[in-house]
């Protein structure tokens, strides 16, 4: 008997022993696994991001492999890259390694996922906020009050656009283009805008840089400004000296063989001087000089831009000095009639209306009315009927005679 029961006990006992072996065998060890990134968290700069996920052996596993994915997962959520590590027996290490460069790619939040053979064993997340390379070829030139400002594209695929800043008060910089300005004033030779900084810049010299701007995610819910561009100065020319007057000839007339000279006046008005008029013996040249602003045409390629920052200033001209003569009004001599108006003579033609002609129009109507077949039959029938009473009456008289 005991002989029995120590065969039955070791028997169980190996029973059990390989129940559960062929239990650890039927589950992966998924706590095994990990997953690291290199480096993580908020990235700044363009790099390259090394992830690495393992999975230990499993001795118990006998019989069974297994195979290690990584993905990659962009902040669209599109898988971008994977990588496997292929099938590794269950008694040995398995492990899988995924690079990716920065360079080129959008901001906002990428994920690493590690799956042991379909079932996901570890994520770990990134996060790029990397600022948008500086503006490079950035130029100014002055034409007037308007300048104009031409720089090089940026390439980064989320570029949001442009920010010019006035840095002449390095205390105080003064945004030009709140917002800044978008991609729509570039194109394959460059960008441009121009900006009208109205009179109150003639004569001054300023200083300006430009600041590339770049989205933050996929959402565009805001963006990172690139370090300032290398400082452009724009120096406006000073505006023009008001004129000093100048004489001009007058006209003359010929006064036979002996010439008398006369004076003349002059007056002066709204920057421009006239020559007064002399009466010589000789020939005449006469002229006028005027005085005033020029500048040249501006052509905007991109008026919304040009205009959003300053609006031109605009000054009223002078007014003209009233005359030193007053030419005296004579009245007209009694009796004398002059039209006060100069309008031609107006011709006012009449209608005339004849009480014939309204006669005839009434007659006709009455004879439209009354030209009505059943009028004339009734008509011709009373007639009858009297005739035929006129002889009844003389019948009947003949009769009583007798």
């Amino acid at each position: 008997m005991r002989r029995a029961a120590k065969a039955v006990g070791r028997a169980g006992i190996a029973v059990g022993i390989g129940s559960a072996i062929v239990g650890l065998a039927a589950s992966p060890a998924l706590a095994a696994s990990s997953l690291s990134v290199s480096p993580s968290g908020t990235i700044t700069s363009n790099t390259t991001v090394t992830a690495t996920g393992s999975d230990g052996a499993n001795a118990t596993a006998l019989g069974q492999s297994r195979t290690l994915t990584l993905v990659l997962s962009d902040p669209n959520g599109s898988n971008v890259q994977s990588w496997s590590s292929g099938s590794v027996a269950s008694t040995k290490s398995a492990s899988v390694k995924g690079t990716f460069d920065t360079t080129g790619a959008i901001n906002g939040a990428y994920t690493f996922t590690l799956k042991l053979n379909s079932s996901t064993a570890q994520t770990a997340n990134v996060t790029l906020r990397v600022p948008p390379a500086k503006v490079g070829g950035f130029t100014a030139s002055p034409s007037g009050t308007v300048a104009n400002f031409s720089w090089a594209a940026n390439n980064e695929p989320d570029l949001a656009g442009y920010d010019l800043v006035d840095v002449t008060d390095s205390s105080n910089p003064r945004d030009l283009t709140p917002g800044g300005v978008g991609t729509n004033v570039c194109d394959s030779s460059g960008c441009s805008v121009d900006i009208d900084f109205g009179s109150g810049a003639q004569g001054t010299s300023r200083q300006f840089v430009i600041d590339a701007l770049r989205y933050t995610s996929p959402s565009h819910s805001a963006t990172i400004a690139s370090g300032d561009s290398a400082p452009v100065t724009v120096s406006f020319p000073a505006p023009p000296a008001p004129s000093s007057g100048s004489t001009g000839g007058g006209t003359s007339s010929s006064g036979g063989s002996t010439g008398g000279t006369g004076g003349g006046t002059t007056s002066t008005g709204g920057g421009s001087t006239a020559g007064g008029t002399t009466s010589t013996g000789g020939t005449t040249t006469g002229g006028r000089t005027s005085g005033g602003k020029t500048g040249r045409g501006i052509s905007l390629t991109h008026p919304n831009v040009a205009l959003k920052a300053y609006l031109p200033s605009f000054s009223a001209g002078a007014a003209p000095n009233l005359p030193s003569v007053v030419t005296e009004v004579k009245p007209l001599p009694e009796g004398t009639y002059k039209p006060t108006l100069a309008y031609p003579d107006q011709v006012i033609g009449e209608s005339k209306h004849s009480q014939g002609t309204q006669a005839a129009g009434v007659r006709n109507e009455l004879v439209r009315v009354l030209n009505v077949e059943a009028v004339w039959k009734s008509l011709a029938g009373a007639v009858l009927v009297l005739l035929m009473a006129a002889h009844l009456r003389a019948w009947v008289s003949g009769v009583e005679n007798d």
